[in-house]
């Protein structure tokens, strides 16, 4: 049975809200002079999964006190599971070097969509699997914990396809997506129930039939109670990402989070009532 409900989950922010009008080591500065204190790090071109920018980024980091939970890999660089040697041998090395990041940063996950295109074919799936055991104990080995993320055109977007990677004893954990279970229209507490133990990192950001895409929470038609209520449920004490996206006015991002942390004290008080 689950305790009592943790109204003091740490509430942060990716870089990735501020992309494109700011680059990757400046939203550092932005997020921290909003008070954030916990981030996830997207690395969005290939400059930026090189040591020398690893160190640049750790140096920010310090300075302004900010904490990596994690790092989002950009999809298109890590198709692990091409068929082409070169390809292959290229993208492990890129693999490799993204470890090396993490490490320096001293992130506990990465943020995967694993799978992109040909989803449902069969052959496709089982090279992404193999590819995901390899990818996750390289980041096991490197004290980090792989995750692939719920995204609504990838192959993970289901409860089933996560037992299916659950099963399979893959060395991965899970990035659950609010915006992108939305999209799917798939349950968003059936999704963490078959995350489970191994849901690692949890992306904010509102979905709404027809509307803009990664809307801010509060914006659009999620159910953020039963959402919340259902990371309690599994035990989840991470943070807890805002992922809104093409953020200009970065008050937007402060009421995100104020409406977040309203919510957490809303499931709290009705969770934790006396009976």
């Amino acid at each position: 049975m689950p305790g009592r409900y943790d109204v003091n989950l740490e509430i942060g922010l990716s870089t990735a809200a501020l992309y494109p009008s700011h680059l990757t080591e400046d939203a550092l500065t932005t997020i921290a002079g909003l008070g954030f204190r916990t981030v996830e790090i997207f690395l969005q071109a290939e400059e930026e999964y090189t040591p020398t920018f690893g160190a640049e980024l750790d140096r920010r980091r310090r300075d302004l006190g900010l904490r990596v939970h994690s790092l989002h890999l950009y999809a298109p660089y890590f198709d692990l599971w091409s068929p082409y040697p070169r390809m292959i041998q290229e993208t492990r090395a890129r693999f490799r070097r993204l470890l090396e990041i993490a490490t320096t940063l001293e992130a506990r996950a990465l943020t995967w969509h694993g799978l992109r295109y040909g989803v449902d074919n069969p052959r496709l799936i089982a090279a992404f699997f193999e590819s995901a055991a390899w990818a996750g104990e390289q980041a096991q080995t490197a004290g980090v914990t792989l995750c692939i993320e719920n995204v609504s055109w990838c192959y993970l977007r289901t409860p089933d396809q996560v037992t299916a990677i659950r099963q399979a004893d893959l060395p991965v954990g899970f990035t659950f997506d609010t915006f992108q279970a939305g999209e799917s229209g798939t349950d968003p507490a059936a999704l963490i129930r078959a995350m489970d133990s191994r849901l690692a990192t949890v992306h904010l950001a509102d979905y709404a039939p027809g509307g803009p895409r990664h809307l801010p929470p509060g914006e659009g038609t999620l159910d953020w109670p039963s959402i919340l209520q259902a990371l309690q449920a599994v035990g989840y004490d991470g943070p807890l990402i805002l992922e809104p996206a093409h953020v200009e006015n970065t008050t937007i991002l402060l009421r995100a989070r104020d409406f977040v942390q309203q919510a957490l004290t809303n499931v709290a008080l009705t969770e934790n009532r006396t009976p």
